[in-house]
């Protein structure tokens, strides 16, 4: 088993202060992309972060900037975070839904989709910020905003894609985005497996 599913080991006063810090982060980063303060969200990230979610792959601040200009309102619900610490580095597990509506079609559309965001931070200059952030996906909904708004999607647009995010897929592909199909996800549970040794290699290195 990885040390990052493993009961925490017990705290200092000083661990204590240091997770509530990752957590303020990670929170805070989320409330800046739901609320457009996306010069605020680019000191949550490290100049040399990476991110890599459904419809984006590159560095923290490219993520901000490229997150400024959809067109759609994706706000996310926070709940649980896990923090596994070492020294000056940390693993962070967030919850998360992934909450989107959009019209396809002429149609009002709400896209849902469940994920744990995955972050790596580090304490530079005694100063938590995100090195990385990551998605994995476990499954999502695409419902009409109203029930009389009918909508017949054939099955075989959404078969295109992965089942762990095949909507959120077949929504942002109608937007334009490009979907990368390898992202780690609980249909492909490989792919979790390794993403958490990833994390926990660099957690101990």
């Amino acid at each position: 088993m990885n040390t990052l599913l493993r009961k925490p080991s017990a705290n200092t006063a000083e661990n204590v202060i240091d997770k509530f810090n990752i957590k303020e982060l990670i929170e805070f980063e989320r409330f800046c992309r739901d609320n457009a303060q996306w010069e605020e969200m680019k000191k949550c990230f490290a100049e040399n972060s990476t991110v890599a979610i459904s419809w984006f792959k590159g560095s923290g601040h490219e993520f901000v900037t490229a997150s400024s200009k959809m067109a759609t309102y994706a706000p996310h619900k926070l709940f649980d975070t896990l923090v596994w610490l070492n020294k000056d580095k940390a693993v962070a597990i967030t919850m998360a839904t992934i909450q989107i509506r959009m019209e396809i079609e002429g149609h009002l559309l709400e896209l849902q989709s469940d994920v744990k965001l995955l972050y790596k931070t580090q304490k530079i200059n005694n100063v938590w910020a995100i090195i990385s952030m990551e998605g994995i996906y476990e499954k999502d909904s695409l419902l009409p905003v109203s029930p009389a708004d009918g909508i017949k999607i054939p099955k075989e647009e959404i078969a295109k894609f992965r089942p762990s995010y095949a909507n959120m897929s077949y929504a942002l592909s109608k937007s334009g985005y490009p979907i990368d199909v390898n992202l780690p996800g609980i249909d492909k549970p490989e792919t979790v497996s390794k993403l958490y040794q990833e994390s926990e290699d660099w957690l101990n290195s």
